[in-house]
């Protein structure tokens, strides 16, 4: 069963949109520069909803790996949200995710925006000591396939693959797109501890896998890019 219509809920959907076992829930807020509380109260109503409904299903719910090194209004409302489903739930699987990329997705997210910006010649404000990591949707479908008969009262924090800086990430986009961006380098010190804390069911996964962090973030860029 799959909540939601984004990128998320499409990946899953030819696997498990008739399976009646578990709840993949793939909606609510997921912009990260949220700050409207009717757009955070309508996910948490969703999110009772179903948690009431259906007690006894298996449910698997998608948070940001960003959690605790973030700090603004969506990454307060993304640990309600947790710790809701740990208050009355008795299986479950929450995964922070890094940043994830497919085929669709939400217009304010980190990729559609360097992509827009460097097709467009626009320059683009950077911080130089900012990392994130890319995730190909299809490899969390995987992932949780893997996982979600292993686990259960879990969460599992998925650092990335290959943890890169946001000024190396826009250089590979341009060269991939074969323009140059254009890049305004800012200072910012952020904690990047996030990318050293991925669990070890998701380091299993990437060794069963074989999915090695050398080239990762190049070749899903390809895949998912249009030139």
């Amino acid at each position: 069963m799959i909540v939601g219509d984004g990128l998320i809920a499409k990946a899953f959907s030819k696997k498990y949109e008739n399976d009646n076992s578990v709840i993949i829930f793939a909606s609510g807020v997921s912009n990260s520069e949220e700050n409207n509380p009717s757009n955070f109260t309508r996910e948490r109503n969703l999110l009772l909803h179903f948690l009431h409904k259906y007690p006894n299903l298996k449910f698997v719910y998608f948070s940001t790996i960003l959690i605790d090194y973030k700090h603004n209004p969506y990454y307060t409302h993304k640990k309600e949200m947790e710790d809701l489903i740990k208050s009355n739930l008795n299986d479950y699987i929450i995964v922070r995710v890094p940043q994830l990329i497919g085929m669709t997705g939400n217009d304010n997210n980190l990729i559609k925006y360097l992509i827009t910006n460097i097709k467009n010649g626009v320059t683009i404000d950077l911080y130089d000591d900012v990392k994130r990591a890319l995730l190909d949707v299809d490899d969390l479908v995987k992932f949780i396939d893997y996982c979600k008969d292993l686990s259960t009262r879990k969460s599992i924090s998925v650092g990335g693959v290959e943890p890169i800086s946001v000024v190396d990430l826009s250089k590979k986009i341009g060269y991939i797109l074969n323009m140059k961006p254009i890049i305004k380098i800012k200072v910012k010190n952020e904690d990047d501890g996030w990318t050293k804390i991925s669990d070890d069911t998701f380091n299993n996964f990437l060794i069963i896998s074989k999915i090695k962090s050398e080239g990762y973030t190049e070749k899903i860029i390809k895949k998912y890019v249009k030139i």
